[in-house]
């Protein structure tokens, strides 16, 4: 009775055809048996889930359309679920005002003068990866890696100060899932106070840096078009003409295809048809691989949101051989996080921390690539805002992030 149900109302929560509101609902699973339900419920529905069911009493927040808001209700009754709450109650509105806050960010001509109080279209995060590469072109490079599926160019942004000794490589990468804006917003301003603030000086003298501010840049585009700003896949098409894109953060050559990623066109963590079919994905590995098996110390994959410290492996409950050092060198960071704004981050191997992910960046830094120290991170906040973090949060966010990388860097520079 209750499959016949969920069938009769799978018209729901991804159609974004709807003229209504849309709100994030919240339940918080406390038997393993709702987990279960909710899964099920999810993929019947095709909901998208911004915290996926994983863990007793770790909350699952999902989007619901406003005209469909009667139906997931009671399906959540019928099936036993606990009640639900809501968490953000008009995500269009919220949406409409950080676009129209960006509209207000000051013109920039230099690194200096940019405004990184808001979040920045695609046209203007180009613009300051120029003036980073100009201003600072004595130890900087701006290199195209690749392109994306619509022929836009990626950039990397290499940090290398000239050095008598070898230096350790630190590589991080944002936007992956082009909705989580937080990432390259803070990261960004990350980078500006690594280069211009001089109680920092040590991170670009100690250390090389590798910046992919954006990876999914067409599905950022298409973040800040109408209806479209969750968006979290790219843009290829696939054999579903009704639903296109893949997950890039399940598409990595690592583990892909195993439980934790949909085989399903239509479903949000679409693995694709194949390993790496994504040109984003194939192309950012490539230059990954092109430092050679083991030269980078570490690889921080940044996402939002839910407040985590996480690595491999993510693709199963096992445990890697350095786990105990990933561990350690987590608590390090997610102390210094913590001692900047008291905001807590939780720590531990991906699959246990989050949930199972399989063909994820991490996993594949870790195993193909060899970095010992792996890590995706989630930024703020854990479920207030979710996707929609306020730009006013962006300062404290990126001053916490350039605190954890201070605890990474020392930890790097000790054991090269």
């Amino acid at each position: 009775m209750f499959k016949i149900r969920l069938l009769a109302i799978t018209v729901i929560l991804f159609e974004f055809q709807s003229s209504g509101s849309q709100q994030v609902w919240r339940v918080v699973p406390t038997t393993q048996n709702e987990i279960i339900r909710l899964r099920e419920l999810g993929s019947t529905l095709k909901i998208d889930f911004w915290i996926k069911p994983s863990q007793v009493n770790r909350p699952v927040d999902f989007l619901v359309e406003s005209e469909y808001e009667k139906e997931i209700s009671h399906s959540l009754s019928v099936s036993g679920l606990p009640p639900h709450s809501v968490y953000i109650k008009d995500v269009k509105s919220l949406v409409g005002q950080q676009v129209a806050e960006s509209k207000l960010a000051k013109a920039a001509f230099t690194v200096a003068d940019f405004d990184y109080s808001v979040y920045h279209r695609v046209e203007e995060i180009y613009a300051w990866i120029d003036m980073v590469a100009e201003e600072y072109e004595s130890f900087t490079t701006k290199r195209q890696i690749g392109t994306t599926y619509e022929g836009r160019p990626i950039y990397a942004l290499e940090f290398a100060k000239e050095s008598s000794n070898p230096k350790p490589k630190i590589f991080v990468d944002s936007l992956i899932h082009c909705r989580e804006w937080i990432t390259t917003a803070s990261l960004m301003l990350v980078f500006k106070q690594m280069l211009q603030n001089d109680d920092y000086a040590s991170m670009l003298d100690e250390v090389d840096w590798y910046f992919v501010p954006m990876i999914n840049i067409d599905g950022y585009v298409k973040t800040w078009q109408e209806g479209g700003r969750l968006w979290r896949q790219t843009t290829r098409p696939t054999a579903s003409s009704a639903c296109p894109g893949v997950d890039a953060n399940r598409n990595w050559d690592a583990y892909w295809s195993l439980p934790g990623a949909s085989p399903y066109p239509c479903d949000y963590d679409y693995h694709g048809p194949t390993a790496a079919s994504e040109s984003e994905v194939r192309n950012l590995a490539s230059y990954v691989l092109g430092f050679g098996y083991g030269n980078i110390s570490a690889y921080l994959t940044v996402h939002s949101y839910t407040q985590l410290i996480l690595y491999p492996y993510g693709y199963d409950d096992v445990l890697t051989p350095d786990n105990a050092y990933l561990d350690s060198t987590a608590k390090k960071m997610a102390d210094a996080i913590e001692a900047v704004h008291g905001k807590k981050y939780v720590y531990g191997p991906s699959a246990t921390g989050i949930y199972v992910t399989s063909g994820a960046t991490d996993d594949w830094a870790y195993d193909v690539a060899g970095v010992t120290l792996s890590y995706t991170y989630e930024l703020r906040d854990t479920g207030e805002y979710g996707f929609l973090l306020p730009p006013e949060q962006i300062l404290p966010q990126s001053e916490e992030l350039l605190e954890g990388f201070v605890a990474l860097k020392d930890i790097v520079v000790a054991n090269f």
